[in-house]
């Protein structure tokens, strides 16, 4: 039968845990393309990349196809990837502290989330979401609404009196909080974290 190569890991499982359990099950023998062709206990079939050949009893090999036919298709859809980037300076807001930004929507989406600075460009960096669709949309709109959000922000550094800084942060940092939204700024005190530094 015909699978795709990339698809090959996911369907034979750690260890070989998943092809084993269906050869069990099914008591067939199922066979994958070898990485290396001079890898040892090679089998005596020549399979092509993409093929896989499952041997035994009629109705253990067609409950063992359609078995690896169905984990195929869980792995199609769960298995895409849209890249984008979002500029270096807004990634620590997206992270947030300790990850806490980012762990929150890899939670809420299920997607997986990857940066990297671009190799040619420092002022940007690249997003790689893995994931189904609709989890990885969601997660690109979280991400780029964070990074657009300190687009609007600019950088102004005031000169004030260290016996005014208790004061001006407040009991437990209030004062800075009502502060920033009175300002027009952002009301979730994740995303304030950061903004004013004394």
């Amino acid at each position: 039968m015909k699978i795709p190569a990339q698809f090959h890991p996911s369907l034979i499982g750690q260890g070989g845990k998943y092809a084993i359990r269906l050869e069990e099950k099914y008591t067939v023998k199922i066979t994958f393309p070898r990485q290396n062709a001079n890898a040892e206990g090679k089998t005596r079939e020549q399979l092509k990349a993409d093929e896989v050949l499952i041997k035994g009893g009629k109705k253990g090999v067609m409950g063992a196809k359609a078995e690896l036919l169905e984990a195929l298709e869980v792995e199609k859809e769960s298995n895409h990837v849209s890249e984008f980037t979002v500029p270096t300076r807004t990634v620590a807001r997206i992270l947030g502290k300790g990850g806490a930004s980012i762990n929150e929507i890899k939670d809420m989406t299920g997607a997986i989330v990857d940066f990297e600075p671009s190799s040619n460009d420092s002022t940007i960096t690249n997003v790689c979401l893995r994931g189904t669709k609709p989890a990885i949309t969601e997660a690109k709109s979280l991400i780029l609404d964070i990074s657009d959000s300190m687009g609007e922000e600019t950088i102004a550094t005031l000169t004030i009196e260290g016996k005014y800084h208790r004061a001006l942060i407040g009991a437990r940092g209030q004062g800075l909080k009502d502060l920033i939204v009175r300002c027009g700024g952002p009301t979730d005190s994740k995303i304030q974290a950061g903004l004013v530094r004394l």
